[in-house]
Order: C-alpha cells, then structure tokens, then sequence
C-alpha cells in the first residue's frame, strides 16, 4: 500500500509541474526542461521558478502536517486533534507578523526562528490546559480558544501598521506559490529533525496509547515521550507554516487517511499520513489552478472546503462511537 500511495504522490507531482495557467507548458516543455535545454526560455522559467517550487512547498507543507497530525493524535489520544486546531499554525502566524511589526521586512529565510518559537508556545499553552481535565475535547476547546484569541491579537496589529497587514496576507489562508527555494530549505531542515523526531518516539507512542499508567508500568518515560513528540510536532508545524502559511484540516484529515489503508502502529501512520497529506495539498493546488483558469485560488481554502465537512463527519462519527 505504501509503494501505491507513493506511485499516486509522484503522479500528483508531475500533474502539479504539467498543469497551470500557462497550457503551452506541457509534457514536452517538461522534457526538455529536464535535459537542462535552453535555461533562459520561457517555459524552462515557468518550471524552474513557478511550477517546481510551489509542488515542494505543497509536498514539504502537507507531508509535514501529516506527520505532525498522526503525533499530536496520539499525543493526546484524541482522533479530532490537529495541530491547526490546538492553536500551533497561529501561534506560528502571530510570531511572524509581531516579527515584522517589531523589526520591519524581514527576509523569509530569517522567518524560521519565530515560526517555530511561536507554535512551541502556543503548544505549551494548548498542552498546559489540556493537561487540566482527562476530558480529550478540552485540548480541543483550549486550542480553539488559543486560535481564536491570537487572530483577535492579528487583526489589531493590522489596524496598526500596514506593514504588518502585507506580512499577513500571505498567512491568511495559506499559500504554495510564494516561497523560494531558500525558504523551503530552511523549512525542509525543520520539518526532516521533526520526522526524525517523531519516528523516533512513534514505538513509544504506541505504548502510551494503553494508558500512562500502563505505560509507566511498561518501562516508559510519559514524561519525557510526551515532551518528544510535543518538540516533533511543533517542528513540523513551524515547517508547514514557514513555507506555506496556515493551512487547517490537513492534520486532521491525512492520519485518518493513512489508517483507512490498514496502517495501526504509529510508525506506519506517520508515514501514510505524511504522504496522503502531501497529496491532499497538491490536489487543492491544482485544482485550484484548472477550476477557475486566470484566478488565484490558494491552495489553503482548497483544503478549508474540503476540511470543513470533513472535519464535521468525523465529530458526528466521534460522537456516535462513545454512546
């Protein structure tokens, strides 16, 4: 089944670098742009500096998501958690535009350490509440509260300075056509020590699954696993939102993705996850280039009208399971 999703992924890829705005850029463009002919014509520009770098972003962004989506589900135990949800993708949002309110434009490569200071906050935050009550929906709860607060604090900082208000058009919805290939470095570094992070602690993930006190009995550090996998998932999430923006419901969905295709411990969710979340935000990207042809539709409201529904069967499904 991995072999398949990843044949499916590498087609989404070159569907992603064959289809745009431009129908005059196609197979046979996409070959002579791999034999390295003709670096300074028109179609080679269009591959090189549009095509490519927005079908990295979207496989980085929505792998990364995955990833983080399976951790912070097993973290919490609760198959409705998402790193959008509890708070990280603003938190990292937030961090950004109070970056370039407080020091001006800033280069995007320069935009990592706050993205990442900012989701690790705003986990720390989210974790904190949750860690109140053994009721799985108040880290849910806490984290929409958390969400909800930071794009109050957003708004007000763009009402401020109207530099802070171009900073934050790119984090609005979220977005794979405005990174360089510096950025997605970057970003590829973050998201790569988070999914080793992850991978790392996903066997005792598994473990904790049976209950802390199960797994303390087991050999366990709870402790010490869970502030792995916060770390891993607050990588990941700093990844996706540098190069991409906030995108929701691709957490949610991509872990729930990978176990309809029969994975169960974690290391094999992680994996599908990753890769099923990539290809959800290819999907959204290119569709969002076919359907409407001359319009910008970013690729993250794609994801948002598919997450929504998504998102309200799955609390329906929830819902059902514990009467």
């Amino acid at each position: 089944m991995r072999i398949t999703l990843t044949c499916g992924l590498l087609l989404l890829c070159l569907a992603s670098l064959l289809f745009g705005a431009r129908p005059d850029v196609g197979l046979p463009e996409l070959g002579l742009w791999l034999r390295g002919a003709n670096p300074k014509d028109a179609a080679t520009i269009v591959l090189h500096e549009m095509r490519l770098p927005r079908t990295l972003v979207a496989v980085l962004a929505g792998g990364a998501l995955g990833v983080a989506g399976t951790t912070i589900q097993a973290l919490a135990r609760n198959p409705l958690a998402d790193p959008g949800l509890l708070g990280l993708n603003a938190g990292a949002a937030f961090a950004i535009v109070v970056t370039v309110y407080v020091l001006g434009p800033l280069p995007a490569v320069a935009l990592a350490v706050p993205a990442a200071v900012g989701a690790g906050i705003a986990a720390l935050c989210v974790t904190s509440i949750g860690a109140m009550s053994s009721n799985p929906v108040t880290l849910v709860l806490a984290g929409a509260a958390l969400t909800a607060l930071l794009n109050a604090a957003l708004r007000g900082l763009i009402l401020l300075d109207p530099l802070a208000l171009d900073a934050y058009r790119h984090w609005a919805l979220g977005a794979v056509d405005q990174t360089g290939f510096a950025t997605l470095a970057v970003g590829a570094c973050c998201a790569l020590t988070g999914l080793a992070l992850a991978l790392l602690v996903a066997r005792w993930l598994d473990v904790l699954a049976l209950g802390s006190d199960t797994a303390l009995a087991l050999g366990a550090r709870v402790g010490r696993i869970r502030l792995a996998g916060l770390l891993a998932t607050t990588l990941l999430s700093a990844a996706a939102v540098m190069v991409a923006g906030p995108i929701a419901f691709i957490g949610l969905l991509a872990p729930h993705m990978a176990r309809m295709t029969g994975a169960a411990r974690n290391s094999a969710i992680m994996m599908r996850a990753g890769i099923c979340g990539a290809a959800l935000l290819l999907v959204a990207d290119i569709a969002g280039r076919l359907v409407f042809p001359g319009l910008v539709i970013e690729a993250g409201l794609g994801v948002t009208l598919i997450g929504g529904p998504a998102m309200v069967w799955l609390v329906r499904r929830q819902a059902q399971g514990l009467k």
